[in-house]
């Protein structure tokens, strides 16, 4: 059809109306034309429905082994997903055998993306946090076996003094001496009892049950108060005890306020001018600075005494912890009790010192916004 309208391009339309609806004289002229050519037009009309029946069959053909190769790609690649979430299993598994035994050391996190990975991660990071648990707790039982062993030690001190004044008294001595010798086991009892008392308050703390009030209270008020319930050792060792108050934007003896828990800052505040009494000669002198600004407000304690050496300073605040200038009735509990009473309440404190020039301890409250 297409040479034909090629030569004759007003033929078209005619041939398909020829084609479209036949007639018969006109088909009967086409047989004898062909027959003319040695051609017969049913021996045309059948190769061409074998030629259209072998088409079929070769797209029938393709088209079954595109189908046959989608289906084998398609189940290779679900084997291939389950092969790999099989192996996730597998490794997931046996790195819950190995936790088991105690080897935590193992990393099994995924950067992939899918439930299993997530799974993966996640079982890691609870391993990881167990992991930290089990040495904390690791590290809370030495800690414990090394307090207990400082209390037994702290405890067997006096408890001997006792056995020995026990025993003296037990010889019947003059009245004198059994006087001198009640006197001392009275003093033991009472070093006794305050250890333990500052032991409970200690275990308080660190476990966090100790009720911490939120009150205003005048500063100057629980200077006041610590330095009279120090007042005869003060006396007696002649120290002068200075109080200093100083203010930014307003007028110097305008009071400052502190909110917290009155009594327990001033029993951290009695162990560090306890500690400056101790190590304050005599006729020296001990100065509390009272500081307040927009930011915190602060206390400075500061002796005119020996001073701390060096190498001490860093443990200075540890439980039980004796510097090498501290005294044979030290027991080392009373700044540790300060500093974990500064600290529950959201305050810091520090030192500084110089041997041979005394010693600074530094108590600050931040203030929160708006105060």
């Amino acid at each position: 059809m297409g040479t034909i309208t090629a030569s004759y391009p007003d033929a078209d339309r005619l041939i398909v109306q020829q084609l479209q609806h036949p007639e018969e004289g006109h088909v009967e002229s086409g047989k004898v034309i062909l027959a003319k050519y040695g051609l017969d037009a049913s021996d045309l009309l059948a190769n061409g429905s074998d030629l259209i029946q072998k088409s079929f069959r070769l797209n029938l053909a393709l088209y079954a082994a595109l189908a046959i190769l989608a289906c084998c790609g398609f189940t290779a690649v679900i084997l291939f997903t389950q092969q790999r979430h099989y192996n996730k299993l597998q490794q997931i598994t046996a790195y819950a055998e190995k936790v088991a035994e105690g080897d935590d050391s193992l990393d099994i996190r995924d950067n992939d993306e899918g439930d299993l990975s997530i799974l993966k991660n996640e079982i890691y990071k609870i391993t990881t946090m167990l992991r930290e648990q089990s040495e904390l707790s690791e590290q809370d039982k030495l800690s414990l076996a090394a307090s207990i062993a400082d209390i037994s030690h702290q405890l067997r001190t006096p408890m001997t003094s006792l056995f020995v004044l026990n025993d003296l008294l037990q010889e019947g001595p003059g009245e004198e001496k059994a006087a001198e010798f009640l006197s001392r086991m009275r003093g033991q009892l009472k070093r006794m009892d305050w250890l333990v008392t500052s032991l409970l308050k200690l275990s308080k703390l660190d476990a966090g049950t100790a009720a911490m009030k939120q009150e205003p209270y005048e500063l100057r008020v629980l200077v006041n108060k610590a330095l009279d319930s120090l007042s005869i050792p003060l006396e007696i060792k002649m120290i002068e005890a200075v109080i200093e108050q100083r203010s930014e934007g307003r007028a110097g003896n305008t009071p400052i306020m502190l909110t917290g828990d009155f009594n327990w800052t001033l029993e951290a505040l009695i162990n560090i001018l306890k500690n400056a009494v101790e190590h304050t000669p005599e006729h020296g002198q001990i100065r509390v600075a009272m500081l307040d600004n927009p930011i915190y407000t602060r206390l400075e304690v500061t002796d005119t005494g020996e001073g701390i050496d060096r190498e001490d300073l860093p443990y200075i605040f540890n439980r039980f912890y004796k510097g090498k200038n501290a005294g044979d009735d030290s027991v080392g509990i009373g700044l540790a009790m300060a500093h974990a009473i500064v600290r529950t309440q959201g305050g810091d404190i520090a030192v500084k010192s110089e041997l041979g020039e005394g010693t600074t301890f530094t108590i600050t409250f931040f203030k929160s916004e708006g105060k």
